[in-house]
């Protein structure tokens, strides 16, 4: 009898363990807070070259991604952190308003509304920024556009977040595995929607480094 490491069963411990090794990566590199754009930008790319496309190795994939996305990375996600800690404090100063009665309560469930816009929004960015080079201001808009453009897909996007977030909360253990799995999920959607952005030229020399890294 061979032991053969090309066992479907081996393959798919491997990825397993790939998933696990990653999540407490992305959950180590987030401690400082502000490096979690980068954090999970670095994960995406990685799913999708390591995971997902079976190119190079789970450390240095995210490592090096996570060393060249620093600058692209931090500073869009500073943007939306902003943004987001606004709403926040707005919808929690306008939710008091609406226990006492006033009319301008009201305003509580735009500012709903609004948290969520931009939490699609974020689905969209640290993901955008891992697979395209850009500016800060065209990273930020063109994800922004994407988000707003492709709702129903975006609404899934939050209902998958949501989900895992559930999942972490009831079972913590869990925790090295649902951030990969999530973002695995997030790469199959997302990779279709980008794939419409892309020039003829770009996807042959996509598909041109994929075959030199095999």
């Amino acid at each position: 009898m061979r032991f053969n490491l090309d066992n479907p069963v081996f393959t798919a411990l491997g990825k397993v363990v790939d998933c696990a090794w990653l999540s407490i990566l992305w959950l180590l590199c987030c401690l400082p807070v502000v490096t979690i754009g980068v954090s999970s930008t670095a994960m995406y790319y990685t799913v999708h070259k390591v995971i997902r496309g079976g190119r190079g190795y789970v450390s240095r994939t995210f490592f090096t991604a996570l060393k060249d996305n620093f600058k692209q990375a931090t500073l869009p996600y500073l943007v939306w952190l902003i943004a987001m800690a606004v709403l926040v404090c707005d919808a929690l100063i306008t939710r008091e308003v609406l226990l006492t009665g006033s009319k301008l309560g009201a305003f509580f469930y735009l500012f709903l509304v609004m948290l969520v816009v931009v939490m699609m929004w974020g689905c969209y960015l640290f993901s955008y920024t891992a697979r395209f080079a850009n500016t800060v201001k065209a990273t930020l808009r063109n994800s922004f556009i994407l988000a707003v453009r492709h709702l129903p897909w975006s609404l899934l996007l939050i209902v998958i977040s949501a989900a895992a977030a559930v999942l972490i909360w009831l079972l913590p253990i869990l925790t090295i595995l649902i951030p990969t799995t999530a973002v695995l999920l997030f790469d199959l959607i997302l990779e279709r929607l980008f794939r419409k952005y892309m020039t003829p030229e770009d996807l042959a020399r996509e598909e041109e480094l994929d075959h030199l890294e095999e």
